[in-house]
């Protein structure tokens, strides 16, 4: 069985108090059992000020996570915070380790780095936690769909980092004190783990009635629906642009595309349109998979978080959460981007359960295929739970 508490800090300044708020609220003398590892999210700034490494060396255990804008934890929620929520257990093995850079979409620094974090284990890891790289030219699905591979289909929960820069040149993976732009850290768990996974997107009340057909694509962009143009088909739907040609607000409608794999469909953002009237999105899009449009409202963004969450807490009794949400959801709620950080606190609050929510530049997490089992699949728009 895995145990967890988590604990959280505002103090981005001074680091010895910041690790003294963090070690006082663990409380962890005592309590730490045979295998201990602790998931990390934090504003940038507590990178550059030292608190991320201070906090590190002090810690008895490895600890791996990202950077954010906003995170949620111990029934606290801000923007210049940092949480940490800490697992500890007698039977479960923790496994932390961090990638060799990147280069582009090379899987081969992945897979040595997965072939040494397992190098003279039995068996398979039941779950991984990963962080991805936030890279121009790699896209999440490379990092998910190779994982995946690398690791024969172990279920992989996780996020992409972010931060308060509009090119967010300052988001890191952390690992043990150390930030990076463009390596991975994951952490495997062998052992009896039973995770539960949720997602929550967009309601169908809030989709456009007209379907499309992706007729034509290169990766992430889409060139042609029903055999023309994309940006017709958008118009068809009632977008409209502006005095410069372009669609204004178009991130604010979010893709509903079913990729006919047999797993549930997946949400995505725009991001551009091409001078050709192509759709840049945030993750491949191939040909024949069917789309719906959507556009999210403030109040929408928060029903749905809600309904997810509360799928999480009503089913099998679970006493860890790790929640992720896309920073386009963040920015959606306009002026009330605290809401969806709010009602999680509000939600969690007496209940007894440790957990920690951030926001994320891409989310990971595992969809049902039919009967078949799970599916490693990269989101974006998207609210993630991981229960057990």
């Amino acid at each position: 069985m895995i145990q967890s508490f988590s604990a959280y800090t505002t103090e981005v300044d001074d680091a010895e108090r910041a690790v003294e708020e963090i070690v006082s609220q663990l409380d962890y003398e005592g309590k730490l059992l045979k295998n201990t590892v602790g998931i990390l999210a934090c504003f940038a700034d507590f990178i550059e000020t030292g608190v991320v490494k201070a906090l590190c060396d002090t810690l008895p255990f490895d600890v791996l996570g990202m950077t954010t804008i906003a995170s949620a934890s111990s029934g606290q929620w801000g923007e210049a915070m940092l949480c940490i929520l800490v697992l500890t257990s007698d039977d479960a093995e923790f496994v932390s380790w961090f990638s060799e850079p990147v280069p582009g979409d090379d899987p081969s620094a992945l897979r040595r780095s997965y072939d040494e974090a397992v190098r003279g284990r039995d068996g398979c890891p039941s779950l991984m936690f990963s962080f991805f790289p936030l890279m121009i030219d790699t896209g999440v699905d490379f990092f998910v769909e190779s994982m995946d591979e690398i690791a024969a289909g172990v279920p992989i929960f996780g996020s992409l980092p972010v931060d308060h820069n509009p090119d967010y040149r300052e988001s890191h993976v952390i690992f043990n004190g150390g930030a990076w732009r463009d390596r991975c850290a994951f952490l495997l768990i062998y052992g009896s783990v039973a995770p539960r996974f949720y997602t929550g997107n967009i309601g169908e009340g809030k989709l456009f009635p007209a379907e499309g057909t992706i007729t034509a694509s290169k990766g992430n962009m889409i060139q042609s629906v029903n055999e023309k143009p994309a940006i017709e088909y958008l118009l068809s739907l009632g977008l409209t642009r502006n005095e410069s040609g372009e669609i204004e607000g178009i991130n604010s409608f979010p893709l509903i595309a079913d990729l006919k794999d047999g797993a549930e469909p997946v949400v995505t953002s725009m991001y551009a349109m091409t001078p050709e009237g192509y759709a840049v999105c945030g993750r491949k899009m191939p040909v024949g998979a069917t789309l719906s449009i959507g556009r999210y409202f403030p109040e929408e963004i928060v029903s749905t978080s809600a309904s997810t969450l509360d799928k999480a807490l009503d089913g099998v009794q679970c006493h860890t959460l790790l929640i992720f949400s896309c920073v386009g959801r963040c920015f959606s709620l306009l002026y009330d981007q605290s809401a969806e950080m709010e009602m999680v606190v509000e939600r969690m609050e007496n209940r007894g359960l440790s957990y920690m929510m951030a926001y994320s530049g891409g989310e990971v997490c595992p969809v049902r295929k039919g009967d078949a089992g799970l599916l490693n699949r990269a989101h974006s728009n998207t609210f993630i739970v991981c229960a057990f």
